[in-house]
């Protein structure tokens, strides 16, 4: 083997490009990602036919491809929302895979394509431009069109025609025949399945809810993927940024031939873990089993049978989201019990247990009553794996590839102890500063004193400099942690995320 797998991204940003990399490190297994530039920016689509050389180019040298196929068939994630191009010109770029597989037979190939989200705002910097004016309309036909099909209310019924009245015909008219595309484009990736050129596919579910055409989408996907008995090559589940990881960790476990771990999840409230999380369709105890499958793996009943003990804390009775300030109350509440969850979490690691914990109880950041307790009783190096980004699944996926790769070393060691905990020490801090100094402290503080709108991207990257280089270097005091930090840069020129260069990282 080369150990070595090339990544083709969904876009160029660093939870998506570099993240996969990192954690695919800890099982010393190199990750091979286009230059950024070529990936595209926001709705810019990336460089296709470059993007094609380079895949050929990498081919010979590689085990294997996890590819996006939204960046391969439209340029990107948030391209693939407002793509022009037909139907058959984004399947005919996508065909390069039958010719990669036919040259290379004994590559593995594992490829993701999210079904188009839908989201419930005005906003349109990642939607096509009338999103600004009829954003939540088109949210409510979706959720009331595909409620009324599923359970005949007729409030629902009354709701679609009111709305169908209210969005002007041509932009309804545009919105459908684009849902329509993305998803015959999906469909057609079932007979690439079919025929083995694709070994694994993932359908992630990209911010969704209980009803709406993108859940309609995913139904009839799964009765496909039923139909045609695929059960073991395609997954359809909420995600979306973290698939790259989930896929590089399973192809990194095929590839080495080792037996995928078995997970005990633990969580912070009963109530909780039953609540389903911003942006998902399902209780977040299903997310995480959704995510844990999706790797290979599965869920035990008894600590002593787990290979992993999953801690996942969870929101009290409703998750909140810290970037957009929504149901922040709903959090903390007696619904569950941090301390006693630390308590467990203790226990585990004194009987050699690996643990990772996934902060689910916050979409956008990690739960700031949480963390210092935490950290005031277990060590970040005791630890395999951490992460609190984004939605629910994005944290789940990529706490599960972190926490595996960590197995991984254990049961088919490739690098000496110390180097891997130095690894997953370092990933660990990593997310420590981006999911919480940022996303939980800096960002609010930023988004309080300053209209992003009002003001450059240089004074803004300025200010958010100012206060991250302050905050982190009072956490990393704190708690004794380092962090080889090259640089500071917002990769969409947006407080939404942010990106940290590390000393080794072009």
């Amino acid at each position: 083997m080369n150990r070595k797998i090339a990544l083709l991204p969904v876009d160029g940003r660093p939870v998506t490009r570099e993240l996969p990399k990192q954690i695919a490190s800890i099982g010393n297994w190199e990750v091979l990602i286009p230059h950024k530039d070529l990936l595209g920016f926001l709705k810019e689509p990336g460089d296709m036919a470059a993007l094609e050389k380079w895949m050929w180019k990498v081919a010979p040298e590689v085990d294997g491809f996890v590819l996006s196929i939204d960046m391969l068939g439209y340029g990107g994630l948030v391209p693939s929302r407002v793509c022009m191009d037909g139907k058959e010109t984004i399947i005919q770029r996508i065909s390069i895979l039958r010719a990669l597989k036919e040259k290379y037979p004994d590559k593995a190939f594992m490829a993701f394509s999210s079904t188009m989200r839908i989201s419930n705002n005005y906003v349109n910097e990642e939607e096509k431009e009338y999103w600004c004016d009829y954003g939540v309309e088109l949210w409510e036909y979706s959720y009331h069109f595909h409620r009324f099909e599923k359970t005949g209310h007729d409030d629902s019924n009354l709701r679609v025609r009111d709305l169908q009245n209210k969005i002007p015909s041509d932009i309804l008219e545009d919105y459908l025949s684009t849902r329509l595309k993305n998803y015959q484009v999906n469909e057609s990736l079932l007979d690439m399945v079919e025929d083995k050129t694709i070994d694994v596919l993932v359908f992630p579910q990209d911010d969704t809810s209980e009803y709406g055409l993108n859940i309609g989408e995913q139904e009839e996907l799964s009765d496909k993927v039923a139909h045609r008995e695929l059960f073991q090559n395609v997954f359809i589940y909420p995600g979306a940024d973290e698939v790259a990881n989930t896929l590089v960790a399973k192809m990194i476990y095929q590839l080495e031939q080792v037996e995928f771990p078995t997970f005990y999840p633990i969580y912070s409230g009963e109530t909780g873990a039953l609540s389903t999380a911003m942006y998902e369709d399902r209780p977040i105890c299903e997310s995480v089993k959704g995510q844990i499958h999706a790797f290979g793996g599965y869920t035990v009943d008894q600590a002593g049978e787990a290979d992993i003990v999953f801690a996942v804390n969870v929101p009290g009775k409703r998750q909140g989201d810290l970037a957009l300030q929504k149901f922040l109350g709903e959090v903390d509440t007696p619904h569950r019990n941090i301390g006693e969850w630390i308590k467990r979490i203790a226990h585990y690691l004194r009987r050699y247990k690996l643990v990772a914990v996934a902060d689910t109880a916050y979409a956008n950041g990690v739960d700031p009553r949480m963390l210092p307790r935490l950290l005031g009783e277990i060590e970040v190096s005791q630890l395999a794996g951490f992460g609190g980004w984004n939605t629910a699944g994005n944290t789940l996926g990529t706490v599960v590839a972190q926490v595996a790769m960590v197995h991984l070393q254990g049961k088919k060691p490739s690098l000496p102890q110390e180097e891997v905990k130095a690894r997953v020490l370092e990933e660990m801090t990593l997310r420590l500063l981006d999911d919480y100094v940022y996303q939980s402290i800096v960002r609010q503080q930023v988004r309080a004193g300053t209209d992003e709108s009002a003001v450059s991207h240089e004074e803004l990257l300025n200010r958010v400099k100012e206060l991250f280089l302050k905050e982190s270097v009072t956490f990393l005091t704190k708690y004794g942690l380092d962090f080889p930090l090259k640089e500071i840069y917002l990769p969409w020129k947006r407080t939404f995320e942010i990106g940290l260069g590390r000393r080794d990282e072009s």
